[in-house]
């Protein structure tokens, strides 16, 4: 009997069975509470019983108690009612696993989009710090610059000034050629030589490897002019030179003629040409006469190269008379005939005489050259030698 109440109370205990019909209460003594902490009727029995009671109340269901299944000892596996009476253990959710999809072209896009905006930042900031440091190596250049610079026009100062020294020596030696050409009639024989033992050492090659930084416009423009100008003075001291080789026999000779004395050198043979027409005949003699303007000699003949060819001839000086009947030479006045031909040798010493003039003026400037009325202008340019006073002075204050 004790044996099935044991089943009873247990299935009864898990639950699983349907509640017994209802019966008519039976007049008991007061039953302790119950056992498992059901409340009894009308708040008796609020403890916790030692004995579970044998009637459960009528349509009430016995459930375990909170804990029952922890201190309750585990079923045999086995057993029929092992799945029932398992411990009780709130069923939680397992996590589902989510699957996300993601867009390959988007994805595309924005790595592009990143790998662009890389790019782009990493462009700008190589261009910051490439500035920053051009500007620093800039700065630094600049500084080294200004200093090679300032050394620079400190040399170039000295060079102009070795060349002003030199042009003077130059128009020193012309001055001295001039004077004894046309003054003193004499040939100046070492003039040529003194001119090719000054050299006027400025040309472009000066230039080279300088730096320029700070010096200002009208100073850098002064200097190529000069240089222009020194290059100029160079070749024509070449072609003085040149002129005083080439002209130093005949212009001797004519120098050698004393002053005031002339030399007549051409006569005119009057004569009828072949249709009876009086003609004058111009040929030279074939000696020249020397004269003086107070002391004209003349010879009473006249040989002369014939004016058809075929050597000399000889007619007598025309003293007076029919010279229609009688063919007769005259002279001719030898001044005129330099006006209307001039002879090699006067133009020769005219052509040197002008370029030795000129290169005095290119270096002592204008009014500076011969000291003539040609040599006075209401407009004077500055010579060499004062513009590279100016130059010297402007280079020494970079």
């Amino acid at each position: 009997m004790a044996e099935d109440r044991k089943k009873i109370d247990l299935k009864a205990r898990l639950g699983k069975t349907p509640a017994p019909a209802p019966v008519a209460p039976v007049p008991t003594r007061s039953a302790p509470p119950a056992a498992f902490g059901v409340p009894g009727p009308q708040g008796v029995g609020q403890g916790m019983g030692q004995y579970p009671s044998a009637h459960p109340l009528p349509g009430v269901p016995v459930g375990p108690p909170p804990g029952y299944a922890a201190a309750s000892p585990a079923l045999d596996p086995t057993h029929p009612l092992a799945a029932v009476a398992a411990p009780y253990r709130p069923q939680t959710l397992a996590p589902q696993a989510t699957r996300i999809e993601v867009d390959e072209f988007a994805v595309k896009q924005a790595s592009r989009g990143a790998r662009k905006q890389g790019f782009v930042l990493g462009l700008v900031l190589a261009l910051v710090l490439g500035g920053v440091g051009y500007v620093a190596g800039g700065a630094s250049e600049q500084a080294n610059g200004r200093a090679k610079a300032k050394t620079d026009a400190v040399e170039l100062s000295g060079s102009v000034t070795k060349a002003k020294d030199s042009l003077k020596s130059l128009a020193d030696k012309m001055e001295a050629g001039s004077k004894s050409l046309l003054a003193d009639r004499k040939f100046p024989d070492t003039l040529a030589s003194d001119l090719g033992a000054i050299n006027v050492d400025f040309d472009g090659t000066q230039l080279a490897g300088r730096r320029f930084s700070g010096f200002p416009q009208e100073t850098t423009h002064n200097l190529v002019e000069f240089i222009t100008a020194v290059q100029s003075v160079n070749d024509r001291k070449l072609l003085i030179i040149g002129l005083l080789s080439r002209l130093k026999d005949p212009i001797k000779a004519q120098l050698a003629t004393p002053p005031g004395q002339q030399k007549v050198s051409y006569v005119v043979a009057v004569d009828k040409d072949p249709s009876g027409n009086l003609a004058g005949f111009l040929s030279p003699l074939s000696a020249p006469i020397s004269v003086t303007a107070q002391s004209i000699a003349l010879p009473p003949k006249f040989t002369f190269a014939n004016p058809g060819g075929g050597g000399n001839t000889e007619l007598p000086r025309y003293a007076g008379g029919d010279i229609a009947t009688k063919p007769a030479a005259i002279y001719v006045v030898p001044k005129t005939f330099e006006t209307v031909c001039p002879s090699a040798q006067s133009g020769h010493i005219a052509q040197l005489g002008a370029q030795i003039g000129e290169f005095i003026r290119t270096i002592r400037g204008e009014g500076q050259g011969g000291g003539g009325a040609e040599d006075a202008v209401q407009d004077p340019k500055p010579g060499l030698i004062e513009r590279a006073d100016k130059l010297a002075d402007q280079l020494s204050k970079i």
